[in-house]
């Protein structure tokens, strides 16, 4: 299926989502903990693109895979247009995976997975990945949707919807499609994550942004109305407030 169905509420604990990790591990772990992660109480989204251009997809495929098969009910991961790449790679539909990062994450696989079975295992798992999924609060999805089709009925094109076609769409016409809940994303690089009212955007460009040393990762705290930025190039971390009214604040 490409859409989970709506996830359970919790009561305690706090909604995380991060998003186009591109194979930056290091990153990854830095940032859970610093935003001291509890996956036994906290619910995880994951935004798609986890492969590609950074030094260690492996990694972050199968940590995330593994935290998924611990913590099913608290850790969601979606697919991106990075994962649908390889996926025609590997079906030899395309071999444009290469050219956008797949060599490196290639070789990532190839020094990480023990064997062919475990490196299938893990792109298999790759492959079935959702583009959508759903709780009380948010609609999550890879880079966007299309307001005017149930969200059940998407076609896969929206895993490369531009920012400006999704932004395109009146927040009011995203917020009555959804149900009132904003869509929160990533796919297309910006420097701060800001909420427009009904989307909020948080990819700030790890091994992807056109600065290099501006290229960052975030782990949003989407109960609190916080997040933790890691940046690539020096390993630094900081604390940054969402802003645009996002959860009350300003």
């Amino acid at each position: 299926m490409d859409v989970n169905p709506i996830m359970t509420s919790t009561t305690k604990g706090r909604k995380l989502f991060i998003t186009d990790i591109h194979g930056e591990y290091r990153g990854l772990i830095a940032l859970l903990a610093e935003m001291d992660y509890d996956p036994f109480t906290d619910r995880l989204t994951v935004g798609g693109d986890l492969i590609d251009r950074g030094p260690d997809s492996a990694l972050v495929v199968r940590y995330l895979r593994t935290l998924q098969s611990m913590h099913p009910e608290r850790v969601s991961v979606l697919t991106g247009n990075h994962e649908e790449m390889l996926s025609w790679y590997r079906s030899d539909r395309s071999k444009m995976w290469l050219i956008h990062g797949g060599e490196e994450a290639r070789r990532s696989f190839e020094r990480t997975f023990e064997d062919e079975a475990e490196s299938r295992e893990n792109l298999d798992w790759l492959r079935s990945l959702p583009m959508v999924i759903e709780d009380d609060e948010f609609v999550y999805t890879h880079a966007g949707f299309v307001p005017d089709t149930p969200l059940h009925a998407q076609s896969r094109d929206i895993l490369w919807m531009p920012e400006s076609e999704f932004y395109a769409y009146p927040g009011e016409r995203i917020l009555e499609a959804t149900g009132g809940r904003p869509v929160v994303h990533g796919h297309t690089p910006c420097e701060f994550i800001c909420f427009d009212g009904a989307r909020l955007n948080c990819d700030l460009g790890s091994h992807t942004y056109a600065i290099e040393e501006s290229r960052c990762l975030a782990l949003v705290d989407l109960t609190g109305g916080e997040y933790a930025v890691y940046g690539c190039a020096g390993g630094q971390i900081a604390r940054r407030r969402l802003s645009g009214g996002f959860g009350g604040v300003e």
